[in-house]
């Protein structure tokens, strides 16, 4: 199982899931005016896996095991306690944090729910492109050579997120 693993070679991570599985915390409320509050609250970041990731001592299918799991207990845990509701999980992989974040909401039909990867993307992604030394400070260059940038040069992409619409 992913939970023994993990608590044998990322402790932190063990932590971070195991408190989110297994005594939830989360709020929710039948008004989408309360979303905000709703966003607040139910709000985990996992940051444990960071030191593994920096260092390739833990493969994608690990991770990506873990989030299934994740996942999977989740929305186990809504169809025990909430019947006839829908939800909307997010995981975020943030680059700049650099660390994954949980976010369960209440879902509402007139939401979009554009911009959703793969979990395998989302994955590769920020094993790619965390800044786990930090940013990188480009200097101001003055000749015309370097007049033109690419926006992606400005603003990259600095999140990529998997949404998952659970329904009880």
């Amino acid at each position: 199982m992913i939970l023994e693993y993990l608590k044998k070679y990322a402790q932190k991570a063990y932590g971070e899931v195991h408190s989110i599985t297994t005594s939830p915390v989360f709020l929710f409320a039948n008004d989408p005016k309360l979303r905000e509050k709703e966003l607040y609250h139910n709000y985990f970041y996992i940051h444990g896996f960071n030191r593994l990731i920096k260092h390739n001592r833990i493969s994608s299918e690990k991770l990506i095991e873990t989030f299934s799991y994740l996942e999977e207990e989740i929305e186990q845990y809504l169809k025990t306690y909430y019947k006839s509701k829908d939800f909307i999980l997010y995981l975020k992989a943030d680059s700049l944090i650099p660390a994954f974040t949980v976010t369960l909401l209440s879902y509402y039909e007139d939401e979009g729910l554009k911009g959703s990867c793969s979990l395998p993307e989302l994955i590769d992604w920020f094993k790619e492109n965390a800044c786990f030394d930090g940013l990188k400070i480009i200097e101001n260059e003055t000749s015309e050579d370097h007049l033109e940038v690419q926006s992606e040069d400005i603003f990259p992409v600095v999140a990529k997120t998997y949404i998952k619409i659970i329904r009880t």
